[in-house]
C-alpha cells in the first residue's frame, strides 16, 4: 500500500511541477505557483541574509534563477523516483540484478533526466523501460527550454535597462519620450508578464535598477498629465501590480501603490 502511495505523490509532484515549468518557461503569463514562491524566498534570503555589497547586487538576478531551476530539477527527480517506487524491482543494478534501493533509485532517474542513459541501472520490464523513456523526454525538455528560458529573461532585464537610460537622456516634456520611450515602456511591461523573474535582477548601479527606475520615471512625469496618462497605461499590467484596482485613483495615489509594488524586488 504504501508504494501506491508513494507512486500517487510521485505523479501529484510530477503533475504540478511540469505545469510550473511549462507556464513560466512558454506559458507567456505571470502564473509560477512554485517558481513564484521559491523566487521569493530565495529573493527574502538574499535580502535579510548577506550584507549591502555591490556583489550582493550582482548575484541577485542568477541566485533567482538558479534556486527556481535547482527546485525544478530536484522536485522532478524526487517524482519519478517516487513513481519507481510503485514497484520494489522496477530499477536493478545491472551488475548483480538485484533491485535497487530509494538513493539508487534516484541515482537512475539522475542519469535519465541529464540524458545520460541509466547508468549502472535497468530497468525489470519493458512498462518501466518506456517509463524512463519518458523521463529521459522530460529531463531534455526541461534542459532545453530552461536554457531558452533564461536566455530571454537576461535580454528583457538588458531592454529594462537600455529603457532606463533613454529615459534619463529627455525631460518629462521631451516630444521624443512621448514618442519614443512610453511606447518601448509598453513593449518592457508586455516582456515582464511572460518574464517576471527579470525584476528580480537588480544593478550595482542604482540608475540601473529597473523597478525602482520606474518610480522615478512616474515621479518625473507627475507634473505632466498627458504623459502621466500615458504611463500609468503602459504600466498598469505589470506583474503582481495590479493596476486594474488603480483607474480611479490619483497620480499620487499611483505613484504611491508602484513605490509599494517595487519594494518587492529592491534589495
Amino acid at each position: 500500500m504504501i508504494d501506491v502511495v508513494l507512486a500517487l505523490c510521485g505523479i501529484i509532484i510530477l503533475s504540478v511541477v511540469t505545469l510550473d515549468f511549462l507556464y513560466t518557461a512558454i506559458g507567456a503569463a505571470p502564473f509560477s505557483p512554485v517558481s513564484d514562491r521559491v523566487a521569493h524566498l530565495a529573493w527574502r534570503l538574499l535580502r535579510y541574509g548577506v550584507p549591502e555589497s555591490k556583489i550582493k547586487h550582482r548575484l541577485s538576478g542568477p541566485f533567482v534563477m538558479t534556486a527556481i531551476a535547482v527546485s525544478w530539477i530536484v522536485l522532478v527527480s524526487v517524482g519519478w523516483t517516487l513513481l519507481f517506487q510503485l514497484s520494489p524491482s522496477a530499477v536493478l543494478i545491472t551488475d548483480t540484478e538485484t533491485p535497487a534501493n530509494f538513493v539508487q533509485d534516484f541515482a537512475f532517474v539522475g542519469h535519465l533526466l541529464s540524458t545520460l542513459g541509466g547508468g549502472p541501472f535497468e530497468t525489470e520490464s519493458p512498462l518501466w523501460l518506456v517509463l524512463s523513456v519518458v523521463a529521459g523526454v522530460n529531463g531534455m525538455v526541461i534542459l532545453t527550454l530552461s536554457v531558452s528560458f533564461v536566455l530571454s529573461t537576461t535580454m528583457t532585464v538588458s531592454s529594462g535597462r537600455a529603457l532606463l537610460l533613454k529615459a534619463a537622456m529627455f525631460g518629462p516634456d521631451d516630444p521624443e519620450l512621448r514618442a519614443n520611450v512610453l511606447p518601448a515602456l509598453a513593449d518592457l511591461v508586455a516582456n515582464l508578464n511572460s518574464m517576471q523573474f527579470a525584476l528580480y535582477y537588480s544593478a550595482v548601479h542604482p540608475n540601473q535598477r529597473l523597478p525602482a527606475g520606474l518610480v522615478r520615471l512616474a515621479e518625473q512625469l507627475r507634473s505632466h498629465p498627458d504623459n502621466m496618462r500615458r504611463l500609468r497605461i503602459a504600466l498598469s499590467p505589470l506583474p503582481g501590480f495590479e493596476g486594474d484596482t488603480m483607474t480611479q485613483a490619483t497620480d499620487a495615489a499611483f505613484i504611491d501603490h508602484l513605490k509599494n509594488w517595487s519594494h518587492g524586488y529592491t534589495l
